[in-house]
């Protein structure tokens, strides 16, 4: 579909880019946000409310340049090309989503183009589209491609009541940030403790191998799981009772997954687990809000062993006990700050096991980003499902992506894989729905 003719937006004076985004920009990695919608997205309402976003978030126009001291800055034209958008109309068979949005995620970021774009999959006969959002990670994380799917969907509901345009103010455009400490002095040793214990384990390679596929199309491994609002709240009372968090119990169904697959009788596992930081962030101007675009944050990592049959509740717990010790002692900011030194004073000098993240690719990396900030219709579209997607290597060791989120009191659960060998990936999704189902099934007499 031919781009519009570009709008005059306002002058914004160049920044920085941040040490954390300048890591970013050496590779094109990408998140994309795939939402699922009742009604059909039309072209008219989409190049207004496209627009309006770009005018609203200035990174969406920005364009990267060289800068002094060798780092590159954000530079905002006042005549910034349009986001690209195309519609595509599928009213019969498969909704070919795979395919777009692997197209969206090996778009490449040329300094002159713009660092999002657009797909709308539409089905009219069967009042329905898709809507898929591809967004630079360099200039945006999960948060904030959630935050630029209400953003589009709120200025497209606008655009379709042709309600005269009063543009929401536009937001700061922030890059350098840094992260309030918290948890005391205390709290810091034992992150410290902490970090060099995780270290040694990096050092020692001691992780459980996967069997690993050829050749795996990407996207092909991904499952999406929605589960019925007297799931989720069966889910949640449970969680309740057994003192854990729903990570936890995600978490645990892929450990115990994992477990039910693999022919060992014990695994050690690397994982992830990212946090958003924005609360505990101080930019040039103020506190940075959720509003905000960026990539702002940080990892806790760490290894667990796990033997053969786990309890199912025994481990949720453990792994919500860690995060909230975590959180109490501090992590969240403290390598927040931590990988913002690392990336600016030692990459890439530094050996790579020394880095906050490790050099090893995790087994898991756990994603929950709870309840959206997502309205029940917006005009004529009605959100029914949602899911994240994060462009992954297939030249890398297999790995497993689990994030979460609830939309209209509905638990969204994606599972996903890189490079796994087809058949094991075939019992695990498999093995892994079974545990989540269980955790949120009725419960038995006596429990």
């Amino acid at each position: 579909m031919p781009s519009p003719p570009s709008p005059k937006f306002e002058a914004v004076e160049p920044i920085e880019v941040s040490a954390m985004e300048e890591g970013f920009w050496r590779g094109p990695i990408r998140v994309v946000v795939l939402l699922r919608l009742d009604g059909c997205i039309e072209a008219e309402f989409l190049v207004e409310a496209l627009e309006r976003l770009q005018r609203r978030h200035p990174k969406l126009r920005a364009v990267i340049a060289p800068g002094s001291g060798g780092r590159s800055r954000y530079q905002f034209d006042q005549l910034a090309a349009p986001i690209p958008f195309e519609i595509t109309d599928c009213d019969e068979g498969e909704s070919p989503w795979r395919e777009e949005t692997r197209r969206l995620l090996e778009l490449d970021s040329p300094p002159a183009g713009p660092l999002a774009a657009v797909s709308v999959l539409r089905s009219r006969s069967r009042g329905w589209c898709e809507l898929i959002l591809s967004v630079y990670h360099g200039i945006a994380d999960g948060r904030s491609g959630l935050t630029l799917v209400d953003d589009l969907l709120t200025e497209y509901a606008n655009a379709e009541a042709h309600l005269e345009a009063t543009p929401r103010p536009a937001l700061p455009a922030i890059s350098a940030a840094r992260a309030r400490p918290s948890g005391g002095w205390r709290g810091r040793f034992r992150l410290i403790r902490r970090f060099v214990r995780i270290q040694r384990e990096e050092r020692r390679s001691r992780q459980t191998s996967l069997p690993e596929g050829r050749d795996i199309p990407p996207l092909s491994q991904w499952m999406h799981w929605v589960l019925s609002r007297e799931d989720t709240h069966r889910l949640v009372r449970r969680c309740r009772t057994e003192q854990v968090s729903s990570s936890g119990a995600l978490a645990a169904a892929a450990y115990c997954g994992l477990m039910d697959c693999l022919p060992v009788s014990e695994a050690f596992f690397k994982w992830h687990c990212p946090f958003d930081v924005r609360e505990s962030l101080q930019g040039p101007y103020g506190p940075v809000t959720a509003q905000d675009l960026g990539s702002f944050a940080s990892m806790m990592r760490g290894f667990y062993k796990v033997p053969q049959q786990p309890a199912f509740w025994d481990l949720a717990r453990r792994v919500h006990q860690d995060i909230q010790m975590f959180v109490k002692q501090g992590g969240p900011a403290f390598a927040y700050n931590l990988g913002r030194v690392a990336v600016s004073r030692l990459f890439p000098q530094v050996e790579p096991v020394l880095l906050p993240w490790g050099s090893k690719r995790p087994t898991v990396l756990f994603t929950n980003y709870g309840v959206l900030n997502i309205r029940n219709a917006y005009g004529g579209l009605r959100p029914r499902e949602c899911t994240l997607i994060f462009k992954g290597d297939n030249s890398a060791r297999p790995w497993l992506i689990m994030e979460a989120l609830v939309m209209g009191q509905q638990l969204n659960i994606g599972f996903a894989a890189d490079g796994l060998e087809p058949a094991f990936w075939d019992r695990l999704h498999v093995a892994v729905g079974r545990h989540v189902a269980a955790a949120a099934a009725p419960a038995k007499p006596g429990i």
